[in-house]
């Protein structure tokens, strides 16, 4: 399969903005479009509409998770920088930020998005040299390249089982290398070494931290997992969830913020449905998995376990009801309707949710499966 060309089949909002690579591997950059770039931000606004008769409208605005698409976010640091409330900042200063972030060569965050993220794909020549490709990934962080040469490979008068390391540093290199580059091989080897010196440490590290590396499975294929402790204390009240946010870097761009309350007793608008996602005390990352020969990964498969559930509630951007409301004021009645916004969950009105990134690489498997 040529997977330089090869078309991915992603959800709704979800687009494809770059790509690099070549036949055997490529890394395709992708973004979400947040559900907000996809209506009128007047009609989710506080407002007052006009009178029916002696009956006073109103709509209420409508609560939103997060900090919407990245260009309202910019617009939101713009307007602090012109006010003077952001020291050190100008509006310049922010536009120059903003075409950094939204125009970067391969890891572009258009204005629309609130995430983007890479997936990456290898096509090696067998199962076996996919495994040991994966699990290289899971071993370099405590073995650097002190770790096997994916496919088995025999290399002239070195051991059967060399490590990437050891070939690294052989001097059976110095007879591929030009004798006018001999000093710069030499700086290399001296940089591996240095390297490979430094790795007791690391692992040492990572264990007292509680970072391990394990093999497991993922869309019913061998994946290979890294997991650390969750930092983050269980929540005092585990029926529900005041705020969640994801995680932010490896690629992913910004967070997201959601608030799950809504309506109370002086507010027409119905309150949202009891919602708690169970507390892990270990943070899961997936660093990839094999399905035949191809290696499937990238940081948007980390980010699977930090993403909000479709059935997270929140409230519905286009669907709403009719409140009426009667008040008795000098002995008179006055007679009000405020429209509000009837609940919903994440996957129904377009937000960001674990689910339909699961689906981007269910489908990936179908398409290279075949």
């Amino acid at each position: 399969m040529n997977l330089k060309t090869v078309k991915l089949d992603l959800p709704k909002l979800w687009k494809e903005s770059s790509r690099m690579g070549g036949e055997d591997q490529v890394i395709v950059h992708v973004y979400h479009a947040n559900p907000l770039t996809q209506i009128d931000p007047e009609s989710i606004k506080d407002k007052d509409l006009p009178p029916r008769g002696n009956v006073v409208v109103t709509k209420v605005a409508v609560p939103t998770p997060g900090d919407g698409p990245i260009r309202d976010v910019f617009a939101g640091m713009k307007g602090l920088a012109e006010s003077g409330l952001m020291p050190g900042w100008s509006a310049g200063k922010v536009d120059e930020l903003m075409k950094g972030i939204t125009q970067s060569k391969n890891a572009e965050r258009p204005g629309e998005s609130d995430m983007a993220s890479d997936i990456e794909i290898i096509q090696c020549k067998d199962e076996e040299t996919a495994w040991q490709t994966l699990k290289n990934k899971g071993l370099t962080p405590t073995q650097g390249l002190g770790v096997p040469i994916p496919g088995g490979m025999t290399i002239p008068g070195m051991p059967q089982n060399a490590t990437m390391s050891q070939v690294l540093q052989s001097d059976m290199l110095k007879q591929f290398i030009p004798k006018g580059q001999l000093k710069d091989l030499e700086k290399m080897q001296a940089a591996v070494a240095h390297a490979q010196s430094q790795m007791p440490g690391i692992k040492e590290n990572l264990e007292k931290r509680g970072v391990k590396y394990r093999e497991g499975k993922i869309f019913g294929c061998k994946a290979v997992f890294m997991d650390s402790p969750n930092l983050t204390p269980p929540p005092g009240d585990k029926t529900s969830v005041a705020t969640y946010k994801n995680t932010d870097g490896m690629g992913m761009g910004g967070g997201i913020s959601v608030n799950t309350g809504g309506g109370s007793s002086e507010s027409p608008m119905p309150p949202l449905p009891k919602y708690g996602e169970a507390y892990h005390s270990k943070m899961e990352m997936c660093m990839g998995f094999v399905c035949g020969r191809y290696v499937v990964g990238g940081p948007l498969l980390y980010a699977v376990n930090t993403l909000p559930l479709g059935k997270k509630p929140c409230y519905s951007l286009t669907k709403t009801k009719e409140v009426a409301t009667t008040e008795k004021i000098e002995g008179k009645n006055f007679k009000s309707i405020t429209i509000v916004p009837l609940p919903s969950t994440f996957a129904e009105e377009g937000y960001l949710h674990k689910e339909e990134v699961e689906e981007i690489y269910e489908n990936i498997i179908a398409k290279i499966a075949r």
